[in-house]
Order: C-alpha cells, then structure tokens, then sequence
C-alpha cells in the first residue's frame, strides 16, 4: 500500500546498485564547513552548474545519480553531495533545522569553490532544502526541478493532526499514532537525520515563493490508492488526503514559472525509476528564459 510512502522512505535509506560507468568525477572529496566536513563530487565543465539535492536519509554518493549524469553533462556541469552524517560525509552537530542544511551546503559550495549561481535538482525532501537555500541565498539559485516532492508541511501535518493525548485500543493504530508523533522529536532513533521538523516547517512558511524563477515539478503517476491505512479514523485521515489533494495547487504557486508532469510511474523515486523525464526535465530547465 502506498499509504506509507513517504513516510518509509523519509525514514530509511534505499539501497540501489548503480551501473557501471566510466564516468570520473573532476573533484571529489571531503571539504572542511567549520568543525566537520561534507562530501561533495563534481563533475565539471563550461556548462552552467546543477546541483544535485537528495531526499531524506539519501546519499549523493550511492551512486545511481550517475546514469543521469552522463546524460547531463552535455548541458550542465553537475554537483551531488552527502549531508551530514549520511553516506560519506562527517556528523555534525544535531539536531538541525532546514535553515542550517540549506547554510552547511552553501559552505560546502564555497570552500569547493564551486561558483554560483546554481540549478537545482532532487526528489523527495530536497525540495525542502532547495526552497530554503533559494530562501537565503536567491540571487544564487536560477531555477529547480523538484521531483516528486512532499506537499509543504508534510511532516508538520504528520506529527499535528491527532487530537491532544489521542488513544487507542486498537494496536496497528497505536502503532501508526506513535510512529507518526515522532516527527516531534528530532533524536528519534530510527529516523537517519536529526532533523526538527517542527521548527523547519516555520522557517519554510515564508520561504514558499521563488518569484518568477522556473520551476519544474515532476510528480510521480497519480492514483486512487488512500494515504493512511483503512483503521485510520476518516476526520484524521482527511487532513492529509486534504494535503494532497492541494499538492498541484501549491506547487504552482512557488512560482510565476511552474510547469507541473506527471511520471507514467508510479514510483516516488522518479530519477530511478524514470531517468528519461526527469533528464529531459532537467535540461529544459537551462532552456528556459
């Protein structure tokens, strides 16, 4: 069932085998942000910069970017990092908000001297970075592609739509409940970055507007399948099947350029299980005025 979609895959990393390539990185490595160090890889040439963000729990550096890769650099060079504490890079402090993981990349592109200004490209979460990074820094990002993301205040929703000291005999429901009221506690054990969900949802509510920029979302195919499971009481339900059903309306309106696509897959992982649009996407991106 995919009511538990996003949810799984926020809070677990997916192992995937890339193919072979014979594709060689012009930098890579560890590079110092103030105490603790960030991976970043590049590969770069005379075409404009696209930074790869990833979802949540998801290193850069697994390596099934790389298809995509080969194919953009006849139009990009192309940047993929690993936040703190995933895939090759360093733990720094915890927990972190959006603000702060939008900051630390921002440092990691400085002292790589990779240069602005920046497209932006990532599934899932990233978005939520890739709006905050535009927040703070948007004379340094051009545009974005965000494929299959969250509707904004995902997370939010998650750990706020219970009623106050909610209980239940039912057991898969207590389960449910509990699990969801950890987005409350940025230390859960089980969730891969210690990210407060709360607090970033509040540094996200003003940053939800990138002018006239050009944005492309990519959605995975839409379906009648629910959100939550059938034990799920319907008025707690309804707040996220609410959520998105406005998804596509709150999209389109981050920006006075937003093309919204949808993927023939139903898959959340559109770079993997459709590398063809969003390769196409990405590089109509630079194409537009």
């Amino acid at each position: 069932m995919k009511y538990m979609l996003l949810v799984v895959i926020s809070l677990c990393s997916i192992s995937v085998l890339a193919a072979p390539s014979a594709l060689q990185p012009t930098k890579s490595g560890l590079f110092d942000i103030g105490g603790f160090s960030l991976y970043l890889e590049c590969y770069e040439n005379d075409k404009p910069m696209l930074i790869l963000e990833q979802g949540f729990g998801r290193a850069g550096s697994d390596g099934v970017w790389l298809d995509n890769i080969r194919r953009l650099t006849d139009t990009y060079s192309v940047c993929l990092y690993d936040r703190a504490g995933i895939g090759k890079s360093e733990q720094g402090p915890v927990p972190v908000t959006i603000n702060d993981t939008a900051i630390r990349l921002h440092k990691l592109l400085a002292a790589a001297e990779v240069s602005p200004p920046y497209y932006f490209a990532g599934g899932s979460y990233a978005s939520y970075v890739i709006t905050a990074f535009n927040h703070l820094y948007e004379d340094e990002l051009l545009g974005a592609v965000l494929i299959d993301p969250p509707p904004f205040g995902y997370f939010y929703t998650m750990g706020t739509r219970w009623p106050k000291d909610f209980t239940t005999d039912n057991t898969d429901l207590s389960r449910y409940y509990n699990f969801e009221q950890s987005v409350h506690n940025p230390m859960f054990e089980k969730a891969p970055e210690k990210i407060d969900h709360m607090q970033s949802y509040q540094q996200l509510k003003p940053a939800q507007d990138f002018g006239n920029k050009p944005l492309i979302v990519l959605r995975a195919k839409l379906t009648d399948e629910p959100y939550d499971p059938p034990f799920v009481p319907k008025d707690i339900a309804t707040t996220m099947d609410q959520l998105f059903a406005n998804a596509e309306q709150s999209f389109r309106a981050l920006s006075s350029d937003t093309t919204v696509t949808y993927s023939t897959s139903e898959k959340h992982h559109l770079h993997i299980a459709d590398r063809d649009l969003v390769v196409k996407s990405i590089k109509a991106l630079s194409n537009k005025p």
